[in-house]
């Protein structure tokens, strides 16, 4: 992830070199923001911030179109604040570069994350202020959630040093791609359903029980690692997200797999003694 930032932040540098921008204060409605930016901001926390501290960072704005690059969202914020100016850093570029740049910007700030740590510090010593955690966007529930996943990161035997211990497995082809017929068996499914239809009950319970039969169904989870790598790359998602095959252990970890499997392990042990 680290990297990719790197990576991130180094495109941003090159395409914004200096230079290139020109920095001026103009009309609010002189500028626009990009007709294809895709990133949804929190326009009420910005205007939070723009009321508290001002604007302290301008927008970025391709000069040959008037569209905002970077900081769409502050300016759409400013605008609902009924600012008159807005300061802006002009760019020459071309089309291609400014779509670049706008990319570039909100993947940067996809590909951030925090010292959790140094995080709640940060704020316990704000937080002790006449102004508390004013202005800051953050408010004493934060704190205490922040404090509370802190403190539960530290007693959960999931640490980092467990992820690293989770054996991913590599699917590459290498035979012929399995019929699905052969990934599960439904039989004894099958024969249930059947069953609880020729029986006389409520349609709610019929429902219940119905629902409840897909528990009998036999998954080939071998079947399954030979298949997935002749799958497309929407069908591999989909099967990733039933957790049929397991490609990241931050995933297996996030979507509660991995979790489930080191309680087993304990279960086990814990039988053995």
């Amino acid at each position: 992830m680290w990297r990719s930032l790197r990576l991130a932040s180094t495109t941003l540098s090159s395409i914004m070199a200096k230079g290139d921008l020109d920095t001026q204060t103009v009309e609010i409605g002189s500028v626009r923001p990009h007709p294809k930016n895709v990133r949804q901001g929190d326009i009420g926390a910005i205007s939070e911030s723009l009321k508290a501290h001002g604007q302290y960072r301008s927008i970025v704005v391709q000069r040959s179109t008037g569209h905002i690059l970077a900081g769409n969202h502050t300016w759409k914020a400013a605008k609902t604040l009924g600012w008159k100016q807005i300061s802006v850093h002009y760019l020459d570029c071309d089309d291609d570069k400014a779509m670049r740049i706008l990319l570039a910007d909100n993947r940067a700030n996809d590909l951030a994350s925090y010292d959790d740590t140094a995080l709640a510090e940060l704020l316990k010593e704000l937080s002790a202020t006449d102004l508390g955690l004013e202005a800051t966007l953050y408010d004493g529930d934060a704190l205490d959630e922040l404090l509370f996943d802190l403190k539960q990161n530290a007693t959960n035997p999931l640490s980092d040093e467990y992820t690293k211990l989770i054996k991913v497995p590599q699917y590459e082809i290498v035979g012929e791609r399995p019929a699905t017929s052969e990934l599960y068996d439904e039989s004894k499914a099958q024969q249930l359903r059947k069953d609880i239809e020729a029986t006389d009950m409520p349609d709610d319970v019929r429902a219940f029980l119905l629902a409840a039969t897909t528990r009998h169904i036999v998954f080939d989870y071998r079947k399954i690692a030979e298949f997935y790598p002749h799958a497309s790359a929407d069908i591999q998602h989909l099967i990733e997200q039933s957790a049929l095959v397991i490609i990241d252990a931050d995933d297996a970890i996030a979507n509660g797999y991995a979790v489930f499997s080191q309680q087993v392990e304990e279960l086990i042990e814990h039988d053995r003694n």
